[in-house]
């Protein structure tokens, strides 16, 4: 009861108090509301992007790969930053888990993230981490899961693994790699790999990688790339050959240094041969990092602040009155 009693007086002795610390809270959780659910104004995404790519040597070009960022700062960004520097990159293709968690949040800080840090055209594959209820928040910002494109005279397919595999996208692939025939060479980009280098299970169901492998082979698919699990690892599946590059800022799943670490692939095509080199990144410092993060959630922080002041402020007035008469 004098607590009741406190806090009334309270109401009455900072009525300017209240009605700040209110407009705090409202506005702090009406934002992220907003930011959680609201429309972005970007859409189609990756056919915009597709549209940016320009090469000098339709023969002769370079472009870099990586997957499972999943949304950090101190790996991700020195990642972009990296490649942006290095001018032979013509265009960049993420492997899928862009962001934790399929949100559309989440997809405005990634945006936000590769507006601020690549300037060269930036395309995207749909991974298992960017489902939110499904894919419709991706659809709705990046365009169709599963798409094709030409640069040069060569072939680029990106495949949506995310979910299952149906006869309509089995008969969709199968027309894209019959129509990568006519290229030097056809590249398939997936998020989930066939197999699992380390036999520890993240992968596709077993009928269904024997069913993409078989595939790849009757359409001497150039080279697959993949993510899904974080670390680097490169080889052949029977005659197809295979990148899995998943260190792009998730946390690592192994310590062998050979395979875990944090990086990026760059590719380089010329004359119908590929060559591939692994890049390494070092960590971001803490207070770049923060400084990032506050970049993309300034206003939030500003009102979670102010919120928080403003309780604290309140808290102590309630009781002070409390020891009052």
């Amino acid at each position: 009861m004098d607590r009741f009693v406190a806090t009334q007086r309270v109401f009455k002795e900072h009525p300017v108090k209240v009605i700040l610390a209110s407009l705090f809270i409202l506005s702090f959780v009406g934002l992220h509301l907003w930011n959680s659910y609201a429309s972005l104004s970007i859409h189609e995404w990756n056919g915009k992007q597709v549209s940016r790519i320009k090469v000098s040597d339709p023969d002769d070009f370079t472009f870099a790969v990586f997957g499972d960022n999943k949304g950090n700062y101190s790996f991700f960004e020195p990642l972009l930053r990296h490649i942006d520097r290095d001018k032979k990159v013509a265009f960049a293709i993420d492997d899928g888990d862009l962001v934790s968690g399929g949100e559309r949040g989440h997809f405005r800080s990634f945006l936000k993230q590769a507006q601020r840090n690549l300037t060269i055209p930036f395309l995207t594959a749909i991974g298992n981490h960017d489902l939110d209820n499904g894919s419709g928040n991706y659809r709705d910002i990046f365009g169709p899961t599963s798409y094709a494109f030409q640069v040069g005279q060569y072939y680029f397919i990106v495949l949506d693994t995310s979910t299952g595999f149906d006869k309509v996208e089995h008969r969709w692939l199968q027309d894209e790699l019959k129509k990568g025939q006519t290229s030097k060479s056809c590249f398939v980009f997936m998020h989930i790999p066939l197999f699992d280098p380390r036999s520890g299970g993240s992968y596709l169901p077993e009928k269904d990688g024997k069913d993409f492998l078989d595939l790849f082979r009757r359409y001497h698919v150039s080279h697959l790339f993949a993510s899904h699990i974080h670390g680097y690892f490169s080889g052949f599946w029977e005659d197809v050959p295979y990148t899995i590059t998943g260190g792009a800022g998730a946390r690592l799943q192994g310590s062998d240094p050979e395979h875990f670490f944090h990086h990026y692939v760059q590719v380089y095509v010329h004359d119908g041969k590929i060559e591939t080199t692994v890049k390494r990144i070092n960590a971001e410092g803490v207070i770049s990092c923060f400084l990032d993060l506050m970049k993309d959630h300034v206003i939030e922080g500003g009102l979670l602040l102010g919120a928080s002041i403003s309780l604290i402020t309140l808290g102590l007035s309630v009781k002070k009155a409390k020891g009052r008469p």
